[in-house]
């Protein structure tokens, strides 16, 4: 059972870059991300009230799940989603999982405790090698929109590393769903005045297809996903529950190719080798 709750995960959370990519055809990517954020929000207060959790009320647990729905939500969302407005989602999907690499890394510069060993080393040297592989082309031929988009991932990636290190901190004692509701809600604070500023959401007319895309993005790649992640992580362990870093690329690559056409490069593969092993290598 854990092993089918891991590849629905695994297939939940790829899945989110193919609605990402079919809903940013219609939708901007600010207006985008303070929707997903705030319908997700909204569902999740319904699911936390109905189940009569607690819910945090202490400044200190409002400033960390701000910070968190900053870095772990709102910067990389928005980076994301405005990233595969210039490549395809599959290849979002392979960059995005460098994050535990970056993780890797800063967890060895910002704490005393984890530090990088040879095979960790190893691990990193691979990972930036297959990114290396992944944009040599398009720095060659100066595509500077592509470069643009996939360095706007390799960044989410970074700040999702980071709230990765804030996390295991300043979280600890704060039941999962409380601080899922609270990341969401503050990232939802964060980009929604940008939406109404910048993008005149109310002025959109997206097709149903991006409204479609759209909601599944909520429901699927958010709500659901991140049930199952915290109950899967009761079931199981961190570490077992971390393989899902595995999955997620290769569900993003699969779905890109098969639902929307996009092509798979032996050059994609040869990337996606790299950075797998990678993160297979500093996971240990």
């Amino acid at each position: 059972m854990n092993l089918v709750l891991l590849l629905l995960l695994g297939a939940m959370w790829g899945s989110s870059y193919m609605f990402i990519k079919v809903t940013v055809a219609d939708v901007p990517p600010f207006t985008l991300v303070a929707g997903r954020l705030l319908m997700a929000a909204v569902i999740l207060w319904g699911i936390l009230l109905a189940r009569r959790q607690p819910v945090a009320r202490s400044r200190s647990a409002w400033a960390a799940f701000a910070v968190m729905g900053l870095l772990n939500g709102a910067v990389p969302y928005v980076l994301i989603t405005w990233g595969e407005q210039t490549i395809s989602s599959g290849l979002a999907a392979l960059l995005q999982a460098t994050m535990p690499i970056f993780t890797v890394i800063m967890a060895h510069l910002l704490t005393e405790d984890e530090h990088i060993r040879p095979r960790r080393v190893l691990g990193i040297v691979a990972g930036f090698a297959g990114v290396l592989v992944l944009m040599l082309p398009d720095l060659r031929q100066g595509l500077r929109e592509n470069i643009m988009g996939q360095m706007a991932i390799v960044v989410s990636s970074v700040s999702y590393a980071g709230a990765t290190i804030f996390a295991k901190r300043v979280l600890r004692g704060h039941a999962p769903l409380m601080a899922t509701t609270g990341q969401i809600t503050t990232g939802a604070l964060f980009t929604l005045p940008l939406s109404l500023v910048f993008e005149r959401p109310f002025d959109l007319s997206p097709s149903p297809e991006a409204l479609g895309s759209w909601l599944g993005l909520v429901l699927i790649g958010t709500v659901v996903a991140y049930v199952i992640y915290y109950g899967l992580l009761a079931r199981t362990s961190a570490t077992y529950t971390s393989t899902v870093t595995y999955i997620i690329p290769v569900n993003g690559l699969i779905l890109g190719a098969l639902v929307l056409g996009e092509p798979l490069t032996i050059v994609i593969l040869a990337s996606a080798v790299l950075i797998l092993a990678g993160v297979l290598l500093v996971s240990k």
